[in-house]
Order: C-alpha cells, then structure tokens, then sequence
C-alpha cells in the first residue's frame, strides 16, 4: 500500500512538471542584429514587409491611398497618427514609412 502511494505521488509530481513545461508562458527571445541596414526589421509582424503591413493595416479603415499623394514629412505624421488609431508597433510604423518614402 505504501508503496502504490510513493509510485502514485511520484506519477503525479512528474505529470504536474511536464504538464508546467509544456504549458507554461512561452520564452522569447529577439535578437538585436535581426535588422537591416536601416534599422527596420524586414521581417516587423509576422514576416510582412512595409508594404504588407500598409496595405493590411489601412485597409481596414480607409480606401487605399498612392504613397506619391502626400510628401515625407506629411507620411511621417499621417502614419505617426494612425499608429496610436491602428495600434501598430513603432517597428511597423517605421517600416510602413520606410515603405512609403521608398515609393517616390
């Protein structure tokens, strides 16, 4: 009996230690020298590319406009503006202005 009771108790300690490493809050971990030579990310969400990312996040709002329509400056605050609306991260921010300026 004492013994089925050790043998129950220990199945039990190893299952509850599995079940937390398999379960538990995944670790991440992102490397610093993931970037271009401009400093974006090429791969910002997901794998997609400023372009991507203008087409997904503007879309969903707005009918779609040419990057030729505004200047730089009025990208920078236009895109400024919808990162707060859009809740985009600063890394795509920038790789959606990068996009937009590289399109003139």
């Amino acid at each position: 009996m004492i013994a089925t009771r050790r043998i129950f108790s220990v199945l039990v300690l190893l299952l509850v230690s599995t079940s937390w490493s398999l379960f538990g809050e995944p670790k991440t971990s992102r490397k610093a020298d993931d970037k271009s030579s401009s400093g974006v990310s090429n791969d910002s969400y997901r794998g997609l590319s400023g372009e991507e990312l203008w087409s997904n996040n503007c879309m969903r709002c707005h009918n779609i406009r040419p990057p030729t329509m505004y200047n730089d400056v009025q990208w920078d605050v236009i895109v400024h503006h919808m990162r707060l609306r859009a809740n985009i991260t600063g890394q795509e921010q920038r790789a959606i202005v990068e996009f937009l300026k590289s399109t003139k």
